[in-house]
């Protein structure tokens, strides 16, 4: 079973994402990178029922207070951020996932260097309300899916 490396700075093995009409499979370690300006967002999927979000934390970066239209899982991949949803906080490690209802107000602090996958259930996207604040400042998924066929706005979605 892989892991994510134990440093950010530990190579990965560069590979090429599998795709098929009813399918695609990430692979988080190669998405995966770390910035000192702020946390890294990747908008991994967008299919109008969900949307992925990898984010990359540094420790002490954080996500601020915040609310959204859709219901969000909150997994973290790697390392431990804490979770203030309506002021309560929670530390979630990696293996924990939090389930966050819509329009709760929800921040992120990166107690060490973390990964987290978010989830939103349906996608803003297909919502009118939309976010109240959105992290991913219009950033195109790397894959959307219409009813009839995925779109890849990447040939790779291993390494945007």
């Amino acid at each position: 079973m892989s892991s994510f490396p134990e440093t950010p700075e530990e190579p990965v093995e560069e590979k090429e994402q599998e795709a098929a009409g009813d399918f695609i499979l990430f692979d988080m370690r190669t998405l995966t990178h770390f910035r000192e300006e702020g946390p890294t967002v990747l908008v991994l999927s967008d299919t109008g029922a969900a949307r992925m979000v990898l984010f990359a934390f540094r420790a002490g970066q954080h996500v601020k207070d915040h609310r959204t239209s859709s219901q969000i899982l909150i997994q973290t991949l790697r390392g431990c951020i804490t979770c203030t949803v309506a002021n309560h906080s929670v530390e979630v490690r990696a293996g924990m996932m939090l389930q966050v209802e819509a329009h709760v107000s929800h921040s992120v602090l990166a107690q060490t260097d973390a990964v987290m996958l978010l989830i939103m259930t349906p996608s803003p996207s297909s919502l009118r309300q939309g976010l109240e604040h959105d992290d991913t400042h219009g950033q195109a998924p790397l894959v959307t899916r219409t009813p009839e066929v995925a779109t890849h706005s990447s040939q790779d979605v291993s390494n945007g």
